[in-house]
């Protein structure tokens, strides 16, 4: 009950707002300048239209993400009824590197004693009502100066999912032991950096990312070690 308590009041810190998926908010998309995050709004109860548009994206993911979609994105409560013919956008991590997560970290997911906190991993992957698309994230704002090392800052610094806020950054590559990697103009998203790999445009207003590992603030992984594994 302890470990449910503190999620509950992160959640309500993260998403001041009602829930995403229930809201009867018109669907609103705010962008501000790099300090701030892209927030989205939630939108109307789905039509039979609506439903159909759900069941496509949900038959989309489970052809080319299966492991992501069983395991981490179908534990958001009713998240199919709440795609609609709006934008939306989900991080989506490829199968190969679901098969790459330490055995520990599969076990502490997919415990049933975790089940809210997998759920709230699982939000960080959605936005339900904005397509934020890779160029977007990458826009850079040349109204404010540029750094010191004449690198113009991103026009967004964060994105506002239905779990909570997500830092936006630019990748890096190369370099030896964290020293000298430059950038490669790439993304990244979340406190562990994952990149995008690519992106797919879905249905009528959506896009999905895929991204190198799960996406979540450091928060979330200590929840998750709080429960203790056979073995580990």
């Amino acid at each position: 009950m302890m470990i449910l308590s503190k999620l509950l009041i992160v959640a309500s810190m993260a998403l001041p707002a009602a829930q995403a998926f229930t809201s009867p908010a018109a669907p609103v998309a705010r962008l501000h300048q790099r300090e701030n995050t892209l927030t989205v709004l939630s939108a109307e109860t789905p039509t039979t239209e609506d439903a159909k548009e759900g069941q496509a994206i949900k038959e989309f993911l489970q052809e080319n993400y299966p492991l992501f979609e069983s395991t981490i994105f179908s534990k958001i409560p009713n998240v199919y009824a709440s795609l609609k013919n709006e934008p939306f956008t989900i991080f989506c991590a490829s199968d190969a590197v679901m098969v790459d997560i330490d055995q520990k970290r599969k076990l502490q997911i997919s415990d049933p004693r975790n089940v809210e906190i997998t759920e709230k991993l699982a939000s960080y992957h959605f936005i339900p009502t904005g397509k934020v698309t890779r160029e977007r994230l990458q826009r850079e704002d040349w109204t404010v100066p540029k750094t010191a090392d004449g690198v113009a800052a991103l026009s967004i610094g964060g994105v506002l999912t239905a779990g909570g806020e997500l830092r936006v950054g630019r990748s890096k590559s190369g370099g030896f032991m964290g020293f000298g990697a430059k950038e490669d103009g790439g993304v990244v998203i979340g406190n562990n950096d994952a990149k995008i790999v690519k992106s797919v445009n879905v249905g009528k207003e959506g896009i999905i990312h895929e991204v190198d590992s799960l996406v979540a603030p450091d928060l979330i992984w200590r929840y998750f070690d709080q429960l203790r594994i056979p073995g580990f």
